[in-house]
């Protein structure tokens, strides 16, 4: 009988859980789709009662098919969508729907973050700035909109610590998590009482936080009922899941920055100091320990971009793209501001645009443009690291959409570095290395990295010179659009 390593992602369409043997290689897998309720004035909800019931059928499904298998599970980790509060009241019961990181309601507690703690010294001491995706400005709002949901909140966790939780019945969290909540010191690992203070968020006890790879307790028997998994067996703290898609990519130093092409996107770098960018346009939070740090950059709308095209098109994605062809130098642009931009210009109100429309052009000109759009933003974020004296000499590429050859070509190209693309699920595959972590598979998180290596198809730029070119052109969007959108604010 094999013995597994499992891996939970609560991610933001969908909760996926997989099954990974000594060797790395996953040998079972089962997902359920998660809804997201949106609404005016940019709502976006998940409900953790929904979480109970298809996070609970996804892991009793996996250890049904375990069974058949002849595994054996041995440790369990969660990650998750990172930000969105999860408050529970004191008998340990949800108390309200979870504001998701793309829930942008909190805009006005984010100007009174500012008011009452300098933008500088807020970024110095958390690593980030204060924008809508974070935590503190989502409880502000719980404060200031739904008074009686705040007064009967007894605990702060995250997405992933709810599985954890329903797991071990054990209440807390992990650093990485912690650092997005705009409360965590970064350097320290301490939650700073002065910002709660300040803030006014002293009602909610904070958790207790543990490492990734650090054992958080154990699947209790009602853990055991709801998963399906051995009662007993370690869980372990988990990570948020930009931090766990890094670790299953294989990202242990600077040497590598990691593209991830969700529907948002992110430039990912593991580093070993606390590297701040002092103008907010980068965040930083603990990886996996108390010792190294991730850099990110994030966009708005990556993924989002390709597939908001599609939609408009009414065609496939996979069609859509096969009929780009890369034969001439780049002639149309698109700016992928769909929903403002967080890195590097940290404006919610900018909005998309094409530039440089013909006659002649096609809608495969335009399909190019929103793929190239997207590279650029993403060479945009991957600019500030070099800024910082961050050098990274590859790229893996991650996510959904870079099945897509074209995507990658041009991804090698306006990146100037040479790109593996990693097909494999590396989020959730990032959870069960933390779990093999917290068991004596390994003694440290590097050494799953360099025993579970990551495998994928290299990319070479071979047009550099050209996008180089390109990208200097697309620069000059930003202004104008930035422009163009304040103007109607004003009006």
């Amino acid at each position: 009988m094999a013995e597994v390593y499992i891996g939970i992602d609560l991610g933001s369409s969908g909760v996926r859980a997989v099954a990974v043997d000594e060797f790395g290689t996953c040998v079972a897998v089962q997902g359920r789709p998660l809804t997201i309720h949106r609404g005016p004035g940019g709502k976006a909800e998940h409900r953790p009662a929904e979480w109970d019931s298809e996070a609970g059928a996804c892991l009793r499904d996996l250890a049904a098919e375990l069974a058949e298998q002849g595994h054996v599970p041995l440790a369990i980790a969660a990650t998750g969508q990172m930000n969105g509060p999860v408050l529970l009241d004191a008998y340990l019961e949800p108390v309200a729907p979870v504001h998701m990181w793309c829930d942008a309601r909190c805009g006005d507690q984010c100007e009174e973050i500012v008011s009452r703690i300098p933008s500088q010294e807020l970024l110095e001491l958390t690593g980030h700035s204060a924008v809508t995706g974070y935590t503190a400005p989502k409880l502000m709002w719980f404060a200031e909109h739904e008074p009686d949901i705040m007064a009967r909140a007894a605990h702060l966790i995250f997405p992933k610590d709810y599985l954890t939780f329903r797991l071990t019945g054990v209440v807390g969290s992990d650093f990485s998590d912690a650092s997005n909540s705009l409360l965590l010191d970064i350097r320290t690992g301490g939650w700073d009482r002065t910002v709660v203070s300040t803030l006014e968020l002293d009602s909610v006890n904070l958790p207790d936080l543990v490492r990734s790879t650090d054992v958080a307790g154990h699947v209790t028997r009602g853990g055991a009922a709801w998963s399906g998994l051995p009662e007993g067996i370690p869980v372990a703290g988990g990570a948020g899941d930009s931090i766990a898609a890094a670790f299953g990519a294989g990202l242990k130093d600077s040497s590598r920055l990691q593209v991830v092409v969700g529907s948002a996107g992110n430039v990912n770098c593991v580093i070993d100091r606390p590297v701040i960018d002092p103008k907010g346009r980068l965040h930083t939070g603990f990886s996996v320990d108390r010792e190294h740090w991730i850099c990110s950059g994030v966009l708005q709308s990556a993924g989002a971009s390709i597939q908001w095209w599609s939609d408009v098109l009414g065609i496939g994605v996979e069609e859509m793209v096969g009929e780009v062809e890369l034969d001439d130098p780049p002639g149309v642009f698109f700016a992928p501001y769909l929903a403002g931009e967080r890195t590097p210009h940290l404006d919610p109100r900018v909005r998309a645009g094409f530039v440089s429309l013909e006659g002649a052009t096609g809608r495969a000109d335009m399909t190019r443009a929103v793929l190239e759009g997207v590279a650029f933003a993403f060479r945009d974020a991957a600019e500030i690291f070099g800024e910082l004296d961050v050098h990274s000499s590859g790229v893996s590429i991650t996510g959904g959409a870079v099945r897509n050859d074209t995507l990658c070509r041009i991804m090698a190209n306006v990146l100037g570095k040479p790109l593996q693309r990693i097909g494999a699920d590396v989020t959730a595959m990032g959870a069960a290395m933390l779990a093999a972590c917290a068991t004596d598979r390994f003694s440290a998180w590097k050494d799953a990295i360099e025993a579970w290596p990551v495998s994928g198809e290299m990319f070479e730029p071979v047009d550099h010179g050209l996008y180089d070119m390109a990208y200097r052109k697309f620069c000059n969007l930003y202004p104008h659009l930035a422009s163009w959108s304040n103007q109607e604010k004003q009006e």
